[in-house]
């Protein structure tokens, strides 16, 4: 039957390659509130998808960066889920800072055989750094490394977002919901 036929060449089809993502979480101040918690809650969520070949990194922003799970195969995702829900805003936004940080968690494991990506969530507002934001993202998409991000909150600065993954090939979007993720 063309059902059969259809669920037997869903399970030929070859499974996605396995990842190597690190998160880039804004924690600045203007992150407080709900933003703050679509961000911890999509990061969960994201954590909570990962296949045993996964691997994950998540780094915080503000105008410093802080590696809060290096890269690395994770089983207890319980002790990192309480890591994230610790996540506290404070500090200005320098975007800069949590890309690069991620991009050296991602550059740990680089690998032809994954899909090696940085996912930032952020509401895009940054304080002088775009050029070197963008400077970045020409370097990575070099190397095969694409750049996504994720807009939380009603004024996202998605033009300059758009700009940036745009470099990587990545894709920019904006998050309502924690769920969203799934789809993107």
């Amino acid at each position: 039957t063309p059902i059969r036929a259809l669920r037997t060449s869903r399970r030929r089809a070859s499974p996605s390659p396995p990842l190597n993502v690190s998160l880039v979480l804004d924690r600045s101040t203007s992150m407080r509130g709900e933003k703050m918690d679509i961000v911890k809650s999509t990061a969960i969520q994201v954590l909570r998808n990962l296949r045993p070949q996964d691997l994950l990194s998540v780094v915080t922003f503000s105008d410093r960066a802080e590696v809060i799970i290096p890269a690395s195969y994770h089983q207890d995702k319980g002790r990192l889920e309480a890591k994230i829900q610790m996540i506290q805003p404070s500090g200005a936004t320098e975007i800069y800072q949590g890309l690069e940080a991620g991009v050296k968690e991602v550059m740990r494991s680089v690998d032809g055989k994954r899909i090696n990506h940085v996912i930032l969530l952020t509401d895009g507002h940054t304080y002088g750094d775009e050029q070197q934001c963008l400077a970045l993202a020409s370097k990575l998409a070099e190397r095969g490394i694409g750049i996504s991000e994720m807009g939380i909150g009603q004024e996202w600065n998605d033009i300059f977002l758009d700009v940036l993954s745009t470099r990587t090939g990545g894709s920019s979007a904006y998050i309502a919901h924690p769920q969203d993720i799934k789809s993107l």
